[in-house]
């Protein structure tokens, strides 16, 4: 064993000899014991064994263990290990269970190859005296391949506990030491400890590194630590360092320990400082000596992740999954996440759900299960579950999380992640309130990172948003958010939006010129606010307008359909009294493009209609009723966008250009329907307020044409009558000429005494000149030659008698007379066929 010969004459140096007695006996013992020490001390071993002898011969009960101990300890220093065993036998059967006997027996057992007996002998001493250093090597030696708990504790007991002059003999204790805290430290990782795993990397490299320091020139020494820091430095982040001691290992193919490690530990050192093909490189040597080992093709596969190269990393870590044993629990993990995390990044089909994004979660769900407190996990998990939109899962998930033990030992930027997967998640169920908190616990673990801050200040203008009508409430929570960052553009806007809102103008421009001066923020959004200023408090529309116009530059140089769906739909309004055509353009813009934003769609979408009726009724006034009922129906079209009566105002409208443009059945029933539901006071003037609907439905089916129509009219208009009111005259004329119509439907029918009764009824309603009118009606019932006179007294008033008194002259073979009175006619404004006809008549047969 190495190094024994020195220990012993430390534990030699260290053991008190027996006390001497009274008697003369004693005495002799006493000396015999004595000259035992003396001569161990000098080294001269069989003297010294005599001397030892002799006491023990004489009075065996009154030698110390500690000179058991002794003689035992020249038997291994001469390699009689037979005879020790037998001594320390005998020697136990005076002292059972004295530790100095037992530590010897422990050494001559690990001499003779009986290990197993030796570490369980070792282990009683050290229980008793853990400065027994001697055992404490044995036992370290013994467990460096088997369980790495055991080794630390024994070696650490021999470093504190050997002496100084004994250091040359550390080379192996110390590298024993170190690969068991690195193996300590892969299993605190393992279970989520990453705090311990550090610890244990640091201790690893402070061993390698005093091999390096104080025996780089034993044998054996230097290779080992090299690859033992390989690894620590590794552990420990410290990627540099690793690199330049991995890359002298592997410079050298026969420093290279058996499992090819420096390999794997240099690629994960080149993959952490983003030089991906070394990494690769590196691992693929890896795979060459350790083909059926997982962690190998795992690494290959972290190496075209970071090239974003998704296909080839699945494939590597598909060929890491064929070859993981049940008893890698640590890869497993890691292979399970980097499955997760590379199906979340394969592009996903034209179309439909995501199916890689399925089995991501089905992965990591599955690991989960078999490592419910893997921090990393759960990271992964929560950031599949957000992307999946499953945001009850990412909450469950990792507020769990954060309630277990396992949190409490996690590094701080594991903390904030899992703080910031479970805000995002409660914000995006806008549970406002907690996603604040989570934001707010996040930033205080990780206080200068931007982008968690970004999140806490989004989330409190939320809150801002969500505080609706209670503007103090709002303005109370953009101050916070203000404080937490005094130039976010998000908060800055939201300001000047609040200040508009209330009417505060100056205000709201004075956070516009600050926003202005911020990088970042949306130009777009912010020109058009301007424009909103100018709308407030002292109304300025030119200035709005002018700002419109360049908000509207800008969101077209931004190709922001969204944004100019809002400036179209806040400007046009300003532009419909005077470019009304224009108005109409951009808000059917706005509505193409916004029409499913929430925020903007109703807006654009009611602004659309307004305006459309605007220009229905100019098209009323134009004479083109036909064009008018187009736009008043697409007005119509989203009664949703529309407030109180507007929709019957619409519909009446609608009606109204249906009447004009001659659809009198479909304006009729229209006007019926209006006048079911009611309330048209509220949308007609008066005195169309009270019996508007019932007039001009009554006035469409005057229009019809047919008998029955205009009968129904006149009796429709009869029965309002009494409610006209100021406007009874108008509706007694229009009663009048329905009954005229009648009359002559009547006549047409061959009805003549049934026309004379109809003529006498509108005669009651008539006007002077409606009477003319009627008296010509009269006339024409029965005309024949003795009403010339009649028709020559009134003298073309109406300009039909002319017509009439024609006919009766051509009748009377006055042809020249009956010309100049068709002639009169059409001056006057009558037309009809029949008259052009019979004037041409004329001309070609007499030449007039």
């Amino acid at each position: 064993m190495r190094g024994i010969r020195g220990a012993l004459l430390a534990i030699a140096v260290a053991t008190v000899a027996t006390g001497v007695g009274v008697t003369s006996a004693r005495a002799a013992v006493g000396d015999d014991l004595r000259d035992g020490d003396r001569l161990f001390e000098k080294g001269d071993w069989q003297k010294a064994a005599s001397a030892f002898d002799r006491a023990i011969a004489k009075a065996p009960g009154q030698v110390s263990a500690g000179a058991y101990g002794k003689r035992a300890a020249i038997y291994i220093i001469l390699k009689d290990y037979q005879g020790g065993l037998a001594f320390v036998t005998k020697a136990k059967l005076r002292h059972p269970g004295a530790p100095e006997i037992l530590e010897q027996e422990a050494l001559m057992l690990w001499e003779t190859a009986r290990r197993d007996d030796a570490i369980a002998t070792a282990e009683k001493v050290v229980a008793v005296r853990p400065q027994a250093f001697t055992n404490q090597k044995l036992i370290g030696e013994y467990y460096a391949t088997r369980d790495p708990a055991k080794t630390i504790t024994a070696y650490e007991a021999y470093v504190a506990a050997r002496p100084s002059d004994l250091e040359p003999g550390d080379v192996f204790p110390r590298l024993h030491l170190g690969f068991a805290y690195l193996t300590s430290a892969r299993e605190a990782i393992a279970r989520g400890d990453h705090q311990a795993a550090q610890q244990l990397y640091a201790k690893a490299a402070t061993q390698f590194e005093t091999v390096q320091r104080r025996l780089g020139k034993r044998p054996h020494a230097q290779v080992n630590a090299d690859n033992g820091l390989c690894a620590a430095y590794t552990g420990l982040n410290r990627f540099d360092q690793a690199v330049t001691i991995c890359e002298r290992v592997v410079a050298q193919p026969r420093r290279i320990d058996a499992g090819g490690s420096a390999w794997f530990n240099l690629g994960t050192a080149y993959l952490a400082r983003k030089q991906t093909k070394k990494a690769r490189g590196a691992a693929t040597e890896f795979t060459r000596i350790r083909k059926t080992e997982a962690r190998g093709y795992l690494l290959l596969g972290e190496t075209y992740f970071a090239e974003r190269d998704w296909t080839n990393a699945l494939d590597s870590f598909l060929d890491a999954e064929k070859l993981i044993r049940p008893n890698q629990p640590q890869d497993q993990l890691q292979l399970s996440i980097q499955l997760g995390k590379t199906y979340r990044r394969l592009p996903a089909p034209v179309g439909g759900a995501n199916p890689n994004l399925a089995i991501a979660v089905d992965k990591l769900s599955a690991a989960l299960v078999a490592n419910p407190g893997s921090t990393e996990l759960v990271l992964e998990l929560g950031g599949a579950y957000l992307e999946a939109r499953q945001d009850a899962k990412a909450i469950a998930l990792t507020e769990r999380m954060l309630a277990s033990a396992e949190m409490a030992k996690a590094p701080p930027d594991v903390r904030a992640n899992m703080l910031v997967i479970a805000g995002k998640a409660h914000f995006n169920q806008h549970k406002l309130r907690e996603a604040r908190q989570r934001f707010e616990a996040a930033q205080q673990v990780r206080t200068g990172d931007v982008s968690i801050q970004r999140a806490l200040v989004l989330t409190i203008n939320e809150q801002a948003y969500a505080a609706g009508v209670d503007g103090k409430l709002a303005q109370t929570l953009l101050e916070q958010a203000l404080q937490i960052d005094p130039a976010s553009p998000v908060t800055i806007t939201n300001l000047a939006v609040l200040a508009i809102e209330r009417g505060d103008c100056d205000v709201a421009r004075q956070h516009l010129v600050k926003l202005a001066g911020l990088r970042g923020h949306d130009v777009v959004v912010r020109t058009r606010l301007l424009a909103r200023t100018y709308q407030c408090g002292k109304p300025a529309p030119k200035q709005a307008a002018e700002a419109y116009a360049v908000a509207e530059q800008k969101a077209r140089k931004a190709n922001a359909s969204v944004a100019l769906a809002e400036i179209y739909t806040e400007w046009a309004p300003l532009l419909w009294d005077s470019d009304l055509a224009g108005a109409i353009e951009k808000l059917e813009i706005a509505v193409q493009t916004g029409g499913q934003d929430p925020a903007i769609g109703p807006a654009a979408k009611r602004n659309l209609a307004l305006a459309l009726f605007r220009r229905g009724w100019n098209l009323m006034r134009e004479g083109k009723p036909a064009e008018a009922a187009g736009d008043f129906d697409r007005a119509a079209r989203d009664p949703s966008v529309l407030k109180g009566t507007e929709a019957l105002a619409l519909e009446f409208s609608s009606a109204m250009a249906l009447l004009d443009a001659g659809k009198t059945t479909e304006a009729a029933r229209q006007f019926k329907a209006l006048g079911a539901k009611g309330n048209q006071a509220a949308y007609l003037r008066p005195p169309f307020g009270k019996i508007g609907t019932q007039f001009f439905g009554a006035y469409a089916g005057y229009r019809n044409g047919t008998l029955a129509a205009r009968q129904q009219a006149a009796a429709e208009l009869a029965r309002l009558e009494s409610d006209a009111g100021p406007f009874a005259s108008k509706l007694q004329g229009v009663l009048g000429a329905t009954w005229e119509a009648i009359a002559y439907e009547q006549w047409r029918a061959g009805q003549p005494a049934a026309a004379a009764r109809s003529l006498d009824t509108a005669d009651r309603f008539a006007t002077p000149e409606a009477r003319r009118r009627i008296a010509l009606d009269r006339l024409v019932l029965t005309l024949d030659k003795r009403d010339l006179a009649a028709l020559e007294a009134m003298a073309g008033a109406p300009p039909e008698a002319l017509v009439n008194l024609g006919i009766l002259y051509d009748q009377l073979g006055r042809p020249k007379d009956a010309y100049d009175a068709w002639q009169r006619a059409r001056a006057r404004g009558v037309q009809s066929r029949d008259l052009q006809k019979w004037i041409d008549a004329k001309k070609r047969i007499y030449g007039f």
